[in-house]
């Protein structure tokens, strides 16, 4: 999930600045050096969603564990979490 979550975050950054170059009516390949930065920085954020969404899973479940209740359905089967106790 890691991994495609970094390519999907990747191909967004270089779509985003090609879109923005068509948008501007500019050749696609001006500024070639925003586009290999913009696919480096779209893949640091698709790995650092991947995280945060693990967090959140795992606040909502220490949540949910203080008012008594049971885990998200089904959060245990995508993400390894550590139960509270």
């Amino acid at each position: 999930m890691g991994l495609t979550a970094m390519l999907v975050g990747s191909i967004s950054g270089t779509g985003m600045q090609m879109m923005n170059n068509a948008l501007q009516k500019v050749p696609l390949s001006r500024r070639p050096w925003l586009h290999v930065g913009y696919f480096f920085l779209g893949g640091y954020i698709g790995q650092r969603w991947v995280g945060l969404e693990k967090e959140l899973v795992i606040d909502i479940n220490e949540i949910r564990a203080d008012k008594g209740l049971p885990p998200m359905i089904a959060s245990n089967a995508w993400i390894k979490y550590e139960n509270p106790e």
